[in-house]
């Protein structure tokens, strides 16, 4: 097959076909509407023998459509002993009509198929009709909507000047994207961090802590827009000292907690050296580090028989060691 490329001088769009597969690649086919409630070629029916397809404007194989009034297309009368199910179409006819219509089309116990020839007759549809046995009416109830719709995509936003709220349409502003209800602009999502894996860091105090070189050590963690998920697992390969100061975990690199609270998180310990389990909460203690959970705590009772929390330590209330599991888990806002 021989190249082409264009428009240039000297190398124009000069065929139906060069259109076509230029244009249809801005945009999907459908009914250029910005809402299902749209009214834009809509098909309806009123008990007659036709069936009405409203004003509105389409895309079909890269062709433009136009019906600037309402359009009345005939029933063919059902002449068979059961329903029979119809479609209403957007036919494209670069072959012999030259030009895009609207038709209807009539099927069987199930719905025609839509013909989808990239180089000749190209169906999109517009509604689903039941006629009757023995009838030529469809009623409004017969009807159903299948319009496909497009429109633009995505419209890019300055900050302080956003256009007036368009109904679902999307909007990108400062890598946050919004959706149009036509009143305002709804947030949808943010830009952040994929799944990604990091090597958590542990500490006690100013000491780091070894679990053993064949330790499993992992750290999961995505971030959306201000929020962080993480979860942090550690499988000792070793027996590290008692330390005197908590147990301490870095939080994923690049992405500090907020220093205006106390992120919480989720914590379990399972021993398989025989000495039980537990579950209590982390968090990061804001006046000492943002880039790290400070804390395990687990609750516990005083002396006195009060209640109480206490740190978790390498060998308080438990020794951990080799095959011992602790996992932590948790959500965060970024600083």
């Amino acid at each position: 097959m021989a190249e082409f490329s264009g428009p240039f001088d000297g190398s124009p769009i000069a065929t139906q076909s060069q259109w076509s597969g230029m244009a249809k690649r801005w945009g999907l086919d459908g009914v250029h509407a910005l809402s299902e409630s749209s009214n834009l070629l809509k098909v309806t029916a009123s008990g007659t023998t036709t069936v009405a397809v409203a004003p509105g404007r389409a895309s079909v194989n890269g062709f433009y459509y136009h019906n600037s009034s309402t359009k009345n297309l005939p029933v063919p009368p059902n002449t068979g002993g059961t329903a029979r199910t119809d479609l209403v179409i957007l036919r494209a006819d670069p072959i012999t009509a030259k030009q895009v219509t609207a038709v209807y089309k009539a099927g069987g116990a199930s719905a025609p198929s839509l013909t989808q020839d990239d180089e000749g007759i190209y169906e999109v549809p517009l509604a689903q009709c039941t006629v009757a046995a023995g009838s030529s009416v469809v009623t409004a109830v017969s009807v159903l909507d299948r319009r496909w719709l497009t429109d633009r995509g995505a419209l890019p936003s300055v900050p302080g000047a956003r256009r007036p709220s368009i109904r679902n349409q999307l909007l990108v502003e400062g890598g946050k994207l919004f959706v149009g209800d036509g009143a305002g602009w709804r947030w949808l999502g943010s830009s952040g961090v994929e799944d990604s894996a990091y090597t958590p860091v542990w500490t006690a105090g100013t000491t780091t802590i070894n679990w053993g070189s064949g330790s499993q050590n992992i750290g999961r963690y995505q971030a959306v827009g201000n929020r962080v998920d993480v979860t942090i697992q550690l499988i000792p390969s070793g027996n590290p000292p008692g330390y005197p100061d908590p147990i301490m975990v870095s939080l994923p690199p690049g992405l500090p907690a907020t220093g205006q609270l106390r992120s919480l998180f989720q914590w379990n310990f399972t021993s398989n050296n025989g000495e039980g389990s537990a579950t209590g909460v982390g968090y990061v203690a804001t006046t000492e580090s943002v880039t790290r959970i400070s804390r395990l705590r687990y609750p516990a009772t005083t002396s006195g028989g009060g209640p109480d929390a206490y740190n978790l330590l390498t060998n308080t209330p438990f020794n951990i060691r080799t095959d011992d599991v602790l996992t932590i888990d948790g959500s965060y806002w970024l600083a």
